[in-house]
C-alpha cells in the first residue's frame, strides 16, 4: 500500500492543490491526515471541502481545528492564530462544522497511528526530542505514529540499544523504517517551518518499508495576495515565504 500522509494544511488552498495534484499519477491508495484544516491560512473553506473529496481518508483533528469548534479555549493562541481561527469560524457552514467535530484526536491501525501532536497528548504536545518520544513509546501499541504540530519533517527511531535517535527529513530524502518503533513527521503542507518555504509532505510504502519526504513549490504570491485582500495580520502573510 502507498500512503500520501499530509499535515498542517492550514487553509492554504493553493500549496493544498499543488500536492494533490502532484500526487494524482503517483499510485496513491490511502490518505493519512495529522491535522489542522483550518488556521493562519485564507481559504479554510476550499481546504475542507477538497479534503473531504479524498477517498480512503484517515484524518485527526489538529489543535487550531479543536479551538474552531470549542474543544480547546482560543485564549491560548496567539493573536494572529485567533483572527485566522475566528475568520475561518465566519466562512464556515454547519455542515463544515459537523465533520470537523466528528473527527477524532487519534487512530490507531494494527499497523500505524495517527495523531496532531503526540500519543500521550493529541492535541498539544510537540515531539521535538528524542526524551519526548522515549516517554512516548509506552502510549503507541503499533510500529509507526505519524505526526504533525511542529510543521517540520522529522523522523524518530528506537534503536536496538533502546535508545531513541532522531533527526530532520531532507527534502526528497527517503528513510527505511527498521522493525523497531517510529514516530514520523511529513512536515507542513501549508506553512513549514523549517528554513523551507515549499509544501512539504511524504509517501510512505508499507510494502517497501519506506517514507519518503516529498517538497514541491507553488505560488506563494497568489496565497499572499488573498491574505492581503482580506486583511490578515502581516506575520502570517510574510511568513509564508521564509518558511517560518
Amino acid at each position: 500500500m502507498r500512503y500520501a500522509v499530509l499535515s498542517d494544511i492550514h487553509g492554504n488552498y493553493e500549496a493544498f492543490k499543488s500536492v494533490l495534484l502532484y500526487l494524482e499519477n503517483r499510485s496513491i491508495d490511502n490518505f493519512l491526515f495529522c491535522g489542522d484544516i483550518i488556521g493562519y491560512g485564507p481559504q479554510p473553506v476550499e481546504c475542507i471541502e477538497e479534503i473531504r473529496k479524498l477517498s480512503n481518508l484517515k484524518a485527526v483533528l489538529g489543535n487550531h481545528d479543536a479551538a474552531l469548534i470549542g474543544k480547546i479555549n482560543i485564549k491560548w493562541f496567539n493573536d494572529a492564530a485567533i483572527r485566522s481561527i475566528n475568520y475561518a469560524k465566519e466562512k464556515m457552514d454547519i455542515d463544515s462544522i459537523n465533520w470537523i467535530n466528528k473527527l477524532p484526536e487519534r487512530i490507531d491501525t494494527e499497523d500505524f497511528s495517527i495523531v496532531h501532536g503526540s500519543p500521550r497528548n493529541p492535541l498539544k504536545e510537540y515531539l521535538l526530542s528524542e526524551m519526548q518520544v522515549y516517554e512516548n513509546l509506552k502510549y503507541l501499541n503499533n510500529k509507526i505514529c505519524f505526526i504533525g504540530h511542529s510543521h517540520m519533517p522529522m523522523y524518530f527511531y528506537l534503536s536496538e540499544d533502546n535508545k531513541v535517535n532522531g533527526d530532520f527529513i531532507k527534502p526528497m530524502g527517503k528513510i527505511v523504517l527498521n522493525s523497531s518503533k517510529c514516530f514520523i513527521n511529513p512536515g507542513s503542507v501549508g506553512q513549514p517551518r523549517d528554513g523551507n518555504p515549499l509544501a512539504s509532505f511524504g509517501i510512505y510504502d508499507s510494502e517497501k518499508n519506506t517514507f519518503e519526504n516529498i517538497r514541491i513549490s507553488y505560488n506563494i504570491s497568489n496565497v499572499q495576495d488573498v491574505m492581503i485582500k482580506i486583511g490578515m495580520p502581516q506575520i502570517l502573510i510574510d511568513r509564508l515565504a521564509v518558511g517560518y
